[in-house]
């Protein structure tokens, strides 16, 4: 019993990673208002329709599990990175860590850069909120990243500061695709990162800070 029981435990994850993927890919490819329910069951080889209601309960079910999926894995980079700092962090170091987990896991293969162009399409939504995604998704490494990020703000008004913070992530992600869909050869992953970091600083008013 015990082994069917698992047997019918491996097929159900393999199915919702197999979804996962087909999602990131076809959205990455074609944007998301484009990509049908239908079209990721079959990129996903999936002949069951109701796979996807299954483990997601809907497309919209979907676009979250896989934002939680992959930033729970770029979360423990920035966590590695938070608890590798042997002094004081600086505004630099801050936004390393928004930033870096994230070009890395674009460099390594397709399925990085994937995601990154999935982002892009996420973070176009209306219900988009990035700093509720970290609360709704325990995002233990970015939510002591931001604290981080608004304590080294903290002498700015405090609704600038999230205006310009919320308008340096989205630069930053729109920049990450641009690099992701260059043609080789293309900066590494630190001398994009050092760009964003650049761009976002600028857009923060705080060029002259370390």
């Amino acid at each position: 019993m015990t082994s069917q029981t698992d047997g019918k435990a491996k097929r159900a994850d393999a199915t919702r990673a197999a979804l996962i993927k087909a999602a990131e890919r076809l959205i990455a490819q074609k944007g998301l208002a484009q990509v049908s329910t239908r079209e990721i069951l079959q990129e996903a080889g999936q002949r069951n329709q109701s796979a996807l209601q299954y483990h997601f309960g809907s497309k919209n079910g979907l676009m979250r599990a896989t934002i939680s999926e992959r930033t729970a894995q770029i979360d423990v980079r920035r966590v590695q990175m938070i608890d590798a700092w042997t002094k004081e962090p600086t505004i630099e170091d801050v936004l390393d860590v928004l930033v870096l987990p994230l070009a890395e896991l674009a460099e390594e293969d397709e399925a990085g850069s994937n995601y990154i162009l999935f982002l892009c399409q996420a973070i176009t939504q209306p219900d988009w909120d990035l700093r509720r995604a970290i609360k709704d998704f325990s995002l233990v490494g970015l939510e002591r990243g931001y604290e981080l990020y608004d304590e080294l703000l903290a002498d700015m008004d405090p609704e600038d500061r999230l205006f310009r913070q919320a308008i340096a992530y989205d630069v930053g992600i729109l920049t990450l695709k641009r690099w992701c869909v260059q043609e080789p050869p293309k900066r590494s992953a630190r001398e994009i990162t050092d760009v964003v970091v650049g761009a976002s600083k600028a857009i923060l008013g705080v060029c002259g800070r370390r």
